[in-house]
């Protein structure tokens, strides 16, 4: 099993919370776990929640009504990108990325978080939208699994990996 995978999923998915389970119940068990969701709130815009932290972060600024300019804001992104490559290595057993997108096909966003964790030895688990999977292929080159939106599916690779990629946990527990 590739320590690397993507939950491929149709767009009516919640896949924040699908994540957000997979990494309270993986928490649950002693596995370290780190990365960011996304929340959406319409008022405030959208935001990443830190999966090891709990604390909410806003990612896109105000740019007016009439803007139609790209409302993430890049700096905050590169600060949270920081920070997590910070966690990755300071060792964690999995880095959950809320998406593998448009930034990411394009060369930014997150995407050098994914050969951090490559380098680090860290089972990397991110969302893909159906839309992007051909993107998704690409760029793993066959390296990456391919996971259904689903809690069972997700966890039991998680429980998976330790034998490829040398992590921390064992069937699912922490080990010490």
């Amino acid at each position: 099993m590739s320590p690397l995978a993507g939950i491929l999923y149709p767009p009516e998915t919640d896949i924040d919370g699908l994540l957000a389970t997979v990494a309270r119940h993986l928490a649950e068990r002693g596995v370290r776990v780190g990365g960011v969701t996304q929340l959406r709130d319409p008022q405030k815009g959208l935001s990443v929640v830190d999966l090891g932290r709990g604390t909410i972060r806003a990612i896109t600024q105000n740019l007016g009504p009439l803007s139609t300019s790209c409302k993430l804001d890049t700096s905050v992104m590169a600060d949270v990108a920081g920070d997590l490559e910070r966690q990755v290595d300071a060792g964690l057993d999995l880095l959950i990325l809320s998406r593998f997108g448009i930034r990411e096909i394009e060369g930014g966003g997150f995407r050098s978080l994914f050969g951090r964790a490559m380098l680090a030895d860290t089972p990397l688990l991110v969302g893909v939208r159906t839309e992007h999977a051909a993107a998704w292929a690409a760029f793993h080159g066959g390296l990456g699994t391919d996971l259904p939106p689903n809690e069972a599916a997700v966890l039991a690779w998680a429980e998976a990996i330790p034998a490829t990629a040398g992590t921390g946990f064992v069937s699912g527990t922490a080990s010490s």
